[in-house]
């Protein structure tokens, strides 16, 4: 596969660093989080959606046909869930964007649990998808094969997702488009499990180039579980980049994760906007009910069902809340809003890039405190 061109790359960034600084009429956001349902086989702890859970009123294929007609160009498609591959529709949903929307690249977070149905989703969509770029699946984990299967309430869990794992591993050498990755969400109960994993899942699993460490954040189904201490968080950061290190190599992510780490834990030790968000100008969320927020933090401006996608978009409770986030009226540490507000905006960028290189470690008994806007 060809890369893109330095012309074309510039352009890109060029383009999309305009976009973040807010000027002109406001366009749909090229950055998209689709919740594409809501229904979960599993009862993780630290889940920031499950009271959304569920529900069965999820947005249908024509309506998602819709929304995507709505929609606008589309650089980056976050797709999640529930368990996003038990939407039975998740390849129609999928060539819907690739096709009317351009995207080229997809991210889906799973626990893994359903290998042949994620095995057709693939295969459908790698035959009716030519134009697509980069897959990547990012299996959910969170410490080793007990600790994990009784944090997400299934004494299976982590064997079918190694079950789905080796799948996809053998599907990558038909096709080189697909990725895999590994996310884990730290708390302060999980730090030495996370080490442990880290180390399981380099040796146990070849064909993963990444292995990433979320902070917990909202209102979690447990509600004792709190962050990890920001030194422990740090330092298991620093671990994990040192074991995936040479698997890294060559991948754009690689370079901005030391930013995106720094971010997240000076977010959370200052308890405000590190990082200017560009949260309503370059990214958007869709909920499974057809909720559309800015992001996954901030309550609804709307839903699909009651009006357009633009209507709602552009409109008064969506300039509000745009807003607020420009003044800094609240924070968190999710990195698929984090991520571009870093890359697309020169200034922090730059300032990113120094403070990785200059970047200590919090003091110990720093806590990630994970309140309503973590």
């Amino acid at each position: 596969m060809k890369p893109p061109s330095w012309l074309s790359r510039v352009a890109r960034h060029s383009r999309l660093s305009w976009r973040a600084l807010g000027y002109g009429s406001v366009e749909p956001p090229p950055f998209l989080t689709v919740f594409i349902n809501s229904i979960c086989n599993l009862t993780c702890e630290h889940c920031f959606y499950w009271q959304h859970l569920n529900k069965r009123d999820d947005l249908n294929l024509e309506e998602f046909r819709r929304l995507s007609s709505e929609l606008g160009p589309i650089e980056i498609l976050n797709i999640s869930g529930g368990e996003p591959y038990l939407q039975p529709d998740f390849a129609e949903i999928v060539e819907l964007f690739v096709k009317n929307n351009g995207v080229r690249q997809i991210y889906v977070p799973t626990n893994g649990y359903f290998t042949k149905k994620t095995e057709e989703a693939m295969r459908a969509i790698m035959n009716s998808c030519p134009e697509l770029e980069l897959f990547v699946n990012e299996f959910s984990l969170d410490g080793t094969p007990e600790f994990h299967n009784t944090f997400r309430g299934n004494a299976k869990s982590f064997e079918k997702a190694m079950e789905t794992y080796d799948m996809l591993a053998e599907l990558q050498e038909e096709d080189e488009r697909f990725r895999i990755h590994a996310t884990s969400t730290a708390t302060g109960d999980n730090l030495a499990e996370l080490r442990a994993l880290c180390d399981l899942l380099y040796e146990r699993c070849p064909k993963m180039d990444h292995h990433g460490i979320a902070i917990i954040r909202g209102d979690r189904k447990n509600p004792s579980l709190e962050g990890p201490e920001l030194y422990a968080f740090r330092e298991l950061y620093e671990y994990t980049r040192s074991v995936w290190a040479v698997r890294e190599e060559g991948r754009f992510g690689a370079t901005v994760e030391p930013m995106l780490q720094w971010a997240k834990t000076r977010t959370a030790e200052k308890k405000r906007q590190v990082v200017h968000c560009t949260a309503g100008k370059l990214t958007g969320v869709v909920h499974a009910n057809g909720d559309v927020s800015v992001c996954e933090t901030h309550k609804p401006i709307g839903n699909l069902r009651q009006s357009s996608f633009r209507e709602i978009w552009c409109g008064p409770a969506a300039t509000e809340l745009r807003r607020s986030i420009r003044a800094c009226e609240c924070w968190c540490t999710q990195e698929i809003a984090m991520w571009p507000s870093i890359v697309f905006q020169p200034f922090v960028l730059g300032r990113a890039l120094v403070a990785v290189r200059r970047w200590k470690s919090p003091s110990k008994n720093t806590p990630a405190t994970a309140g309503p806007h973590q």
